[in-house]
């Protein structure tokens, strides 16, 4: 089976397996507990939270973990702009966010924000300079992901947050980096508030995430109870896939040699289905490499999908938090519906292979040359 679906999650890595089977027996302690063995699982939590920190460029009290990307990101958006409500109420967002990013804006204006939303281009780019004409002296937030998890636009988020800053110091700018980290850098320049991260997109365990916040940043308490992540995310805290996470980190190896090298494949895959009469690119060109989006206009992407699966090799339509429905990004860039309608999501981790992606080339020629069109 190949599998090339890896913006969805990826395979977690022997070392990271056994890392968490390690802590799950070692560390078993609780870490708000004062004797040795809720001390030791304080101690191998701390050593999980600086090595993620140190490859995100933070100290280790800026990062707090959490159980997704998709809790991170609620914390930040809420607890950012509820935090500043007493003097402004509108909120900016791109128009092609994860929907653990869209949805929580949009549950903002029905506690009244003025929600803004900036729609990516018919190219899927977005154009940052509609984000800084509409920031204003009333804007408590601005978000915006640095990698589309759809189509793979990369967005640079640190430049645009210090132009929202020089707009206005005191607007919180907050980034999505779950499809960026561990294959695309994000300086943390002091202009980025806060920043999401998960470990299942790095062949880390599912269940673990971490969110960056700047040290004296504000942020409004969403959570309540027994006060672990210096109270910012109450709850006893995974001792077992902290490790996990961090050890996936220490696999990481170079990223600019990882990209060049997932670039080359990426490259291989264009060019095959290029050839194709009927496909249609929706990536930008200087998209991530490690996502490629597609359409075959007169194929369902469901007829696709399964054809391609039953002769061993997986794809997705898009986002896998939707589940099957018609692409939030495409849709939200204009796009035909034959285009939605058969758009296709291939995306490469480290270990993707040459290879692999030449046989997922063929299928999908073979596809084109065998299915009935709708």
């Amino acid at each position: 089976m190949i599998y090339l679906d890896n913006a969805a999650t990826t395979a977690v890595s022997p070392g990271a397996a056994d890392a968490a089977d390690r802590a799950l027996r070692e560390y078993f302690g609780n870490p708000s507990s004062l004797y040795s063995k809720g001390l030791d699982s304080q101690k191998a939590l701390e050593r999980s939270r600086a090595a993620i920190a140190k490859s995100l460029g933070c100290e280790p009290q800026e990062l707090y973990f959490t159980a997704s990307g998709t809790e991170g990101n609620n914390l930040a958006i809420l607890g950012a702009a509820r935090a500043r409500k007493s003097w402004g109420n509108r909120v900016i967002v791109s128009g092609f966010e994860h929907p653990s990013v869209m949805n929580t804006v949009m549950s903002l204006g029905k506690e009244g924000f003025e929600v803004i939303v900036v729609k990516p281009g018919t190219d899927g780019k977005l154009d940052t300079e509609k984000f800084l004409e509409l920031t204003d002296k009333r804007t408590v937030l601005v978000t915006c992901m640095r990698v589309n998890n759809e189509i793979g636009t990369v967005t640079d988020c640190a430049g645009l947050a210090e132009e929202v800053k020089k707009i206005n110091r005191r607007t919180a700018f907050h980034c999505d980096a779950v499809q960026a980290f561990g294959k695309h850098e994000t300086a943390l320049n002091g202009a980025i508030d806060t920043l999401s991260v998960s470990a299942h997109k790095i062949h880390g365990p599912k269940g673990i995430g971490g969110l960056y916040v700047r040290k004296g940043f504000n942020l409004e308490n969403v959570f309540f109870g027994g006060g672990q992540e210096r109270g910012l995310r109450s709850g006893t805290e995974n001792i077992a896939y902290a490790a996990g996470f961090a050890q996936a980190v220490s696999e990481l190896g170079n990223l600019r040699k990882q990209r060049e090298r997932v670039s080359g494949i990426n490259s291989i895959l264009r060019e095959e289905i290029g050839a194709t009469e009927a496909a249609v690119f929706n990536s930008p060109d200087d998209a991530s490499p490690y996502i490629l989006n597609f359409s075959l206009p007169g194929f369902r992407s469901e007829t696709l999908l399964h054809f391609m699966e039953e002769h061993g090799v997986l794809v997705s339509s898009g986002s896998a938090c939707g589940k099957g429905e018609r692409s939030h990004t495409l849709t939200a860039m204009g796009l035909p519906d034959e285009i939605i309608d058969s758009a296709v999501r291939v995306s490469f981790s480290s270990s993707t292979t040459e290879e692999e992606v030449r046989e997922a080339a063929e299928l999908f020629r073979l596809a084109v040359n065998t299915l009935q069109r709708k």
